[in-house]
């Protein structure tokens, strides 16, 4: 029996498709880092597209002369309780960089001695010292009131490890859920701080990835031509797959989904092309038999919650004002700033605020007719079939 999952498996090398083409171009980018030539990254694309899984896989199959390490600020932001701070983001890098040297124990002998100097070079008066957290037997620091020596440090950490090893010829480091950052106190300051460490060092490579909007306010304060990297950032959209590869992919991949003409086209109609809603559509779908358009809409009607799970969870983690700014947008199809204005209990600041926080979680799009918009059609349809089934949106 196939199988399509709807999460990151452990076999990245079984459930991986395609997408030859951004490995080639990605990897052409890092393998740069050999000759002191870093190249920063931020890779964008639509919710469930594949960005992480993409990326866990370059990661993965990098040569061993390239460290890697990845974080999930979501994670954090999770277990600080949506309270992510700078410290926080810095203390999850330190631990990031232990386990990705931890993982050859010949690099891990070669450098710990020279690491392990750099480290006690922080003034252990400046911090309290949590004892079950450590780094070369060293204990890690509860920040309390030195953020920039430590800030410092962890900045300056990688491009250390590199110029600690013959073997090492790069870092490369993945922020995952990049968006979060624009919640933390000082989320311009922080991009700087980053971009300013960045210049000096000739072997290591920052790639942002999240699902957010292109033009949206953590994009530019990150990348944009007044943000911390000036656009000087290799921007790669990661696009949903094509009516052929998603034709492909479900012939190879699903446990035997057929479709009548029709039914392809409201399937791809429906999916966009984005591997998630295609996996767990399929998921739901009679197998050895034709599934004509009705079939199709007839299971999405049924089983939306299923298809829509991870627009629930981000449903759920918006305000009040967000979410009526959001129904606003679904019951118009979209509306411009004069519609918003008059039809929304707000001042006007306060609904900029509203929709760069939107933009920023990749809801609420500006499109080219200069109308915000629901950026993707499954949210859309997830309301209005919760709507018509319980004659209200969900709460």
């Amino acid at each position: 029996m196939n199988i399509m999952p709807s999460t990151i498996p452990k076999d990245f090398d079984k459930y991986f498709f395609n997408r030859k083409q951004d490995i080639a171009k990605i990897n052409a980018y890092l393998s740069m880092l050999e000759k002191d030539i870093p190249n920063q990254f931020l890779i964008t694309g639509y919710r469930g597209v594949g960005k992480t899984f993409l990326l866990r896989k370059i990661l993965k199959d990098q040569d061993k002369k390239f460290l890697t390490a990845y974080i999930d600020l979501s994670n954090i932001f999770a277990r600080e309780i949506s309270n992510l701070t700078e410290e926080e983001v810095m203390k999850e890098l330190l631990l990031t960089f232990k386990n990705s040297i931890s993982k050859d124990k010949t690099i891990y002998e070669q450098i710990k001695n020279n690491i392990a100097i750099f480290l006690k070079q922080l003034k252990i008066k400046d911090y309290d010292f949590n004892s079950n957290a450590d780094i070369f037997d060293i204990p890690l620091p509860i920040i309390k009131n030195n953020y920039n020596k430590l800030s410092k440090f962890v900045m300056e950490l990688p491009q250390k490890i590199v110029d600690s090893s013959d073997e090492i010829k790069g870092f490369i480091i993945v922020i995952d859920e990049f968006q979060l950052l624009g919640t933390i106190k000082s989320p311009e300051a922080f991009f700087w701080l980053i971009r300013s460490y960045s210049q000096q060092q000739f072997n290591v490579s920052y790639i942002f990835t999240g699902s957010v909007s292109k033009t949206s306010e953590v994009t530019e304060m990150l990348n944009g031509q007044t943000g911390a990297f000036g656009g000087r950032m290799i921007q790669i959209d990661i696009e949903p797959f094509s009516r052929e590869e998603t034709k492909r992919y479900v012939d190879e991949r699903s446990n035997n989904v057929k479709f009548s003409d029709k039914g392809f086209n409201q399937f791809y109609l429906c999916t966009k092309g984005i591997p998630i809603y295609i996996n767990t559509l399929c998921s739901i779908l009679p197998a050895n038999s034709v599934c004509d358009e009705n079939i199709i809409l007839e299971n999405i009607k049924l089983n939306i919650d299923h298809i829509a799970l991870m627009w629930i969870y981000v449903w759920g983690r918006l305000n009040a004002n967000e979410r009526e700014i959001v129904i606003l947008l679904n019951e118009n199809n979209g509306a411009n700033w004069t519609t918003l204005k008059n039809s929304l209990p707000y001042s006007t600041p306060t609904i900029s605020k509203y929709l760069d926080s939107l933009s920023n979680k990749g809801i609420v799009d500006y499109d080219f007719n200069k109308k915000y918009v629901i950026s993707d059609n499954m949210l859309k349809t997830w309301l209005s079939i919760k709507k018509e089934q319980n004659g209200r949106y969900p709460l």
